[in-house]
């Protein structure tokens, strides 16, 4: 049958080719929004995704915060009380605040400098996201982060050693982080005194406090217990407050409903047009079908032949769409949009592929199903 189905397949070339481009541009524009889509949700929580995952279980902030990008500071006394707590290891404050740099071309930009006691950083970086320089240069002053892929965000090539200035301050770029980037505005990192030091915030205030528990089944238990006895603060496993500042930031940018029609329209524009196309070719060749029926062809021979046809082109247009999407994925990363090719996306993506082009045979099934043998001789 695959043989026959095969045969099928390369008689109408043109109309084929038809079919394959329908499946190639589909599965292309989808694997792009998707890619793009999850691209913003790392930028969105990357805050939290750049903090150091061997201190960082647990985040508390101000009670009102749904969004990590946006943070109120509030007394860094809570930093020691809730260390007390049963299954806390230890805590950390940590500052975020906006500042403004400047560098030595005369070109200034927004950042957000994101300073925690050395050496836990616990608010990043960490090793796996230094790109040149080290963590421990950190520790010396005016040293800062800068990160490879904010070079065009902040019009100007840092590079190591590279000096400028934050708020007026002089600074120095001793590590260069990459894609540690942030959504709002690029992400310097340091120690919290310097960023004290360039953001003018008081050493009674913290912007937030990470919580070490290294025992996962407690996570839990110590949120609950910080949300009780620190009303005016929400404690929030990681990933909770991760996901709740990517849904915050997608619902009141409307930017998740805007990708989710893209792709649902993706899928709807590929199926109608594949399912035409191929209903095309199936009438073209109805007396093909006909002859089958004639020699004894069953209709279930009849619909498994076309569902292989489908598979075919699925298969086909799949591996092309991959190919694309892979060379779109390298010149996209040296513009610094990391679209990540997960096995879940892929995986998601084939059987997209399959919903689509085998889905879209229906309408020529339907059809070949009413083709009587008789047609043959007419």
């Amino acid at each position: 049958m695959f043989t026959t189905a095969f045969k099928f397949v390369r008689f109408e070339k043109s109309k084929s080719m038809g079919i394959l481009a329908a499946i190639v541009i589909s599965i292309y524009l989808i694997g792009i929004e998707l890619g793009m889509f999850f691209y913003l949700a790392d930028i969105i929580g990357g805050i939290v995704g750049n903090s150091n995952p061997k201190y960082s279980q647990v985040f508390v902030v101000k009670k009102q915060t749904e969004n990590v990008n946006q943070l109120s500071p509030f007394d860094i006394r809570w930093v020691n009380q809730l260390r007390s707590i049963e299954g806390v290891e230890d805590t950390h404050g940590f500052v975020i605040t906006n500042v403004a740099v400047r560098f030595p071309n005369g070109k200034d930009a927004p950042a957000v400098i994101i300073g925690s006691d050395y050496p836990t950083l616990a608010a990043g970086p960490y090793a796996e996201l230094v790109h040149s320089g080290s963590i421990e240069n950190l520790a010396n002053p005016e040293i800062v982060s800068t990160d490879f892929y904010d070079n065009k965000t902040l019009r100007y090539d840092v590079k190591l050693g590279t000096r400028f200035e934050i708020n007026g301050k002089s600074a120095i770029a001793g590590v260069i982080t990459k894609d540690a980037k942030g959504f709002t505005a690029p992400l310097i990192y340091t120690t919290t005194d310097k960023a004290r030091y360039y953001s003018g915030m008081p050493k009674s205030q913290i912007s937030g406090i990470i919580v070490t528990v290294p025992d996962a089944t407690k996570v839990d238990a110590v949120t609950a217990k910080i949300n009780q006895i620190a009303p005016d603060l929400k404690a929030w496993p990681k990933d909770e407050i991760r996901t709740a500042t990517i849904v915050n930031v997608m619902t009141a940018n409307n930017m998740g409903m805007s990708f989710a029609t893209l792709v649902l329209f993706g899928i709807i524009s590929g199926f109608f047009i594949i399912g035409l196309t191929m209903y095309s070719v199936t009438y073209d060749r109805i007396k093909d079908y006909g002859t089958l029926k004639a020699i004894g062809a069953s209709s279930g021979y009849i619909t498994r032949l076309v569902i292989t046809q489908s598979f075919i082109y699925a298969i086909f247009g799949y591996l092309v769409s991959l190919l694309l999407l892979i060379i779109s994925k390298i010149g996209m990363a040296k513009g610094g949009l990391i679209i990540s090719l997960s096995p879940a996306l892929l995986s998601f993506l084939f059987f997209t592929t399959l919903i689509i082009s085998v889905g879209s045979s229906y309408f020529s099934i339907r059809k070949l199903r009413k083709v009587e043998p008789s047609s043959v001789f007419r």
